[in-house]
């Protein structure tokens, strides 16, 4: 089909009837604005224009999606698990606007969140209180066999006490230099780890005590006594807080299954309030005076008179507004829309993963499409494996109702139907399990362990056709834009040195086949350089032009990857058939069946991946490089929050 023709229009309201306005063109979801506050966008009319600035709702409507936000992660974890196949085959639910702002009346979002927010602070700080706890049972372990109270310490009036740590390379010149002394010392080793010596000490007070300076020299650090009791003791009581502490946590965590059902009503809010934040947001595009408000835009020319409708049914007659074409310096800034056949569209992601075309440019989906269909099939090539596929989108395609979603499992779904029908050609079910284990010999075309050069002859034969219809579009694009002298000089001479190279290698055409590669070549040398401005320029233009030639080569052998992915699926599924038919008996009729679904499973999602990126690759790469120059930006209306929850008018 094409790229839907857009137009830009100029709308000046009312900018006290402003806020009725943008409710009514979110709903419509059909209008991009420009942003009028960026200067480029200003033109001389706009000049002495205020802009119009979000007011303090904006960042109300942020904080309050914040703490929704906040919210519904928070109970997520507590929610039931949907399957994974579950979650991804269902849909959103859907909620008219009218029902959303209703329902938010009776919303009491605000109450969940502040018993949310204690619970979440009551967590953390269980959590700090019991790594601390931790920290400090994992301390007195290690002075574990300290077994008087930490109290007595600090009672001591005769003595002088040492607890504390050395390193433990200092523990034997220490212990011989203590049992040296003459003051008699009472000490214990009350431990040790990798690196330090737990130690415990008693001496007759002293002024200038040897024991001290002998500590001190060793690298002594005195442990610093918080505690009253003893160790075991003091562990006791510290296990027993842990445990209240852990059943206190584990009370708040079930409490939270309680919120589960009012995920829902979270996310009723979490739209509401992410609606007006876009509703506010969009004030960044305008300029006004003192009364009114200027709104620029894009919209689909189809929808101008719906566009007018809604205007007039919102504002009465308070209103002036008008459309104008898309002017050729503007096209770059156009965004684009697509509109293809039921066919066509479901590949239009294709196109979006490596650029959107820009207005000017044509839409290259229905080509690509075809051949896409063609090489995806090619690749895969087994029969089997695409019934899977079949299967696997119809049922999808029955459970799901979202249409973007529906056009990536129809994209599967006609893949699937392509590779049926190379697999059939090729005579590939499951590789060679009916003929070879069940002796069911199904009518084939083509054996890829015997017609390579069959296959390989058909892959470039689609290479040259594909390029060559690259090459036609280029030429319909330079004659619809009027350059016509362009249409012959880059497209009509590569056609004649191309089709000469052909029926040379061919060895058929005769004379026909050098008069029309050397006439290509020679126009070629003569043409592809004209836009040099010098002589030099010129020659070297026209000699790269003809070694252009060899790059034509590269990619038309690159299409042998259509060869080379099928024969690579086909192959390994004959491998994995044989890998399973010597496994011994009586346990391969236990096991078949569980490795057979495994491994070919794993083959097909392998070699579908594959095919998805090689066919990608053939388009963005050997197709779109002869005309596609891409760049556009897709159309991204205004339109309403649908994070959670579909909002429909």
């Amino acid at each position: 089909m094409a790229i839907v023709k857009m137009n830009k229009f100029t709308l000046l309201a009312l900018e006290s009837e402003k806020s009725k306005l943008l409710e009514r063109l979110q709903t419509f979801e059909g209008v991009q604005f420009i942003n009028l506050q960026n200067e480029e966008e200003k033109d001389e009319t706009l000049k002495e224009l205020s802009e119009v600035t979000t007011d303090s709702s904006y960042t109300e409507y942020g904080e309050n999606l914040s703490k929704i936000k906040f919210a519904i992660d928070f109970i997520t974890p507590y929610s039931k698990k949907e399957s994974a196949l579950n979650s991804f085959l269902s849909d959103k639910r859907e909620i008219s606007y009218d029902d959303l702002v209703e329902q938010m009346k009776d919303n009491s979002w605000k109450r969940y969140y502040k018993e949310l927010k204690d619970k979440e602070g009551r967590l953390n700080e269980i959590s700090s209180v019991t790594s601390k706890i931790e920290t400090e049972i994992s301390l007195l372990k290690k002075w574990g066999n300290f077994d008087a109270p930490f109290k007595y310490l600090n009672e001591l009036k005769y003595t002088s006490s040492y607890l504390g740590t050395f390193p433990k390379q200092y523990e034997e010149e220490l212990i011989n230099s203590i049992n040296a002394l003459e003051n008699p010392i009472y000490y214990e080793i009350l431990n040790r780890d990798n690196t330090d010596v737990y130690f415990f000490a008693l001496e007759k007070k002293l002024e200038n005590s040897p024991l001290n300076e002998l500590l001190k020299n060793s690298g002594f650090s005195n442990f610093q006594v918080s505690y009253s009791e003893n160790p075991t003791e003091e562990i006791r009581e510290l296990n027993s807080s842990y445990l209240r502490l852990i059943n206190e946590e584990d009370h708040i965590k079930e409490s939270l299954y309680d919120y589960v059902d009012k995920i829902s009503e979270l996310q009723i809010a979490y739209e509401y309030f992410n609606t007006l934040h876009l509703r506010a947001e969009a004030n960044n595009n305008f300029l006004k005076t003192r009364r009114t408000v200027a709104i620029y835009g894009w919209n689909t020319e189809e929808s101008n008179e719906e566009l007018v409708s809604l205007i007039e049914d919102t504002l009465g007659e308070n209103y002036y507004i008008s459309f104008s074409e898309v002017r050729e310096e503007e096209s770059p800034k156009v965004p684009i829309k697509l509109k293809n056949g039921s066919f066509a569209s479901n590949f239009e992601s294709v196109i979006e993963m490596y650029s959107m075309p820009q207005y000017s440019e044509i839409d290259p989906t229905p080509i690509l499409s075809i051949f896409y269909f063609l090489f995806y099939g090619m690749m895969l090539s087994d029969a089997g494996y695409g019934l899977i596929m079949v299967i696997a989108t119809s049922f999808a395609l029955w459970r799901v109702k979202d249409k973007e979603r529906r056009k990536t499992f129809k994209l599967f779904l006609f893949a699937g139907i392509s590779t049926v029908f190379w697999g059939a050609i090729y005579g590939s079910w499951f590789g060679d399990l009916l003929p070879k284990y069940f002796g069911v010999n199904i009518p084939f075309l083509l054996d890829p362990a015997n017609n390579i050069l069959e296959i390989f002859i058909i892959s470039l034969v689609f290479g040259i056709i594909h390029i060559f219809i690259g090459l036609g579009t280029k030429a319909y694009i330079l004659i619809r834009s009027g350059a016509i002298k362009d249409a012959v000089y880059d497209v009509l001479t590569w056609y004649a040195a191309l089709i000469g190279a052909i029926l040379m290698l061919l060895g058929i055409g005769g004379v026909l086949g050098k008069i029309l590669l050397f006439g290509g070549l020679i126009a070629l040398l003569f043409t592809q350089g004209r836009s040099a401005t010098t002589i030099g320029g010129k020659i070297g233009g026209g000699v790269y032009g003809v070694y252009g030639i060899t790059g034509y080569l590269g990619d038309v052998v690159s299409y042998s990857r259509l060869l080379a992915l099928g024969l690579a699926t086909g192959f390994i599924a004959n491998a994995l058939n044989l890998i399973i038919s010597l496994i011994p008996s009586p346990f391969k009729f236990i096991l078949a069946p569980f490795l057979f679904v495994g491994l070919h499973l794993f083959n097909l999602t392998i070699n579908a991946l594959g095919s998805y990126v090689h066919a990608a690759r053939l388009q963005y790469l050997e197709f779109f490089s002869k005309f596609y120059e891409g760049g556009g930006k897709k159309f991204t209306p205004f339109k309403l929050s649908d994070k959670f929850i579909k909002i429909t008018k």
